[in-house]
């Protein structure tokens, strides 16, 4: 019975204090997020659907500058997306189209750190795996929602910065996001975040 009683004190102990670090660690990836200036990555994107049995793959390099400045250039096929806090061009330069918008939320792979805004307030949080630097956890939604049923983040144990994260919604669909070559508050000149359409571009607002 004493041996009983002291295993599971040892493991709600254990199981305690490695909530406290799991929290720390998701807690100061938000804050550096939230503090950086700019930031840089190369990216790959799998998109898979259940349905079909079907993935395809992107790979790409994104650009965020504060307020909300961002650049996304996509190969095969290639595209480019250039938005700020109100609009968003979309360029296919093999189509020789552009469509312009009105900018509603800004993507994940642009604003990976979004989900785990007042993450304890919208989600429970499962932890997957623990690696030595990495650390892969579970956001399940609290209340039900049609845009994602799972989330689930790898974050770098020390420098704070997320590796991946992984989008499933009802329809069988996950899309998957590696994060490369990050890097946190770089230069980036002001022309990057500007977009004219090349003379004889087909341009579509909407």
């Amino acid at each position: 019975m004493k041996v009983k009683l002291l295993f599971f004190l040892l493991f709600f102990i254990t199981q305690h204090l490695f909530a406290v670090d799991l929290d720390e660690i998701i807690d100061k990836t938000t804050e550096k997020y939230n503090d950086l200036n700019s930031f840089y990555a190369e990216f790959t994107q799998v998109l898979c659907d259940e349905l079909s049995g079907t993935c395809q793959l992107f790979e790409g390099k994104i650009y965020f500058k504060r307020p909300n400045f961002f650049r996304m250039e996509i190969g095969d096929p290639a595209q480019i997306y250039v938005g700020d806090s109100s609009s968003l061009w979309i360029y296919m330069p093999e189509k020789n189209r552009a469509i312009r918008q009105s900018l509603g939320q800004i993507p994940a792979q642009i604003n990976p750190d979004i989900f785990l805004k007042d993450y304890d307030k919208r989600f429970n949080i499962e932890l997957i795996s623990e690696k030595e630097n990495t650390v892969q956890i579970a956001l399940l939604p609290i209340e039900e929602t049609d845009i994602y049923t799972k989330i689930i983040i790898a974050i770098h144990k020390s420098k704070y910065e997320i590796q991946a994260i992984s989008i499933q919604d009802q329809a069988g669909q996950e899309s998957k996001f590696s994060f490369d070559k990050i890097e946190i508050d770089k230069t980036m000149p002001k022309s990057l975040f500007e977009f004219k359409p090349p003379e004889g571009t087909q341009v579509d607002e909407y």
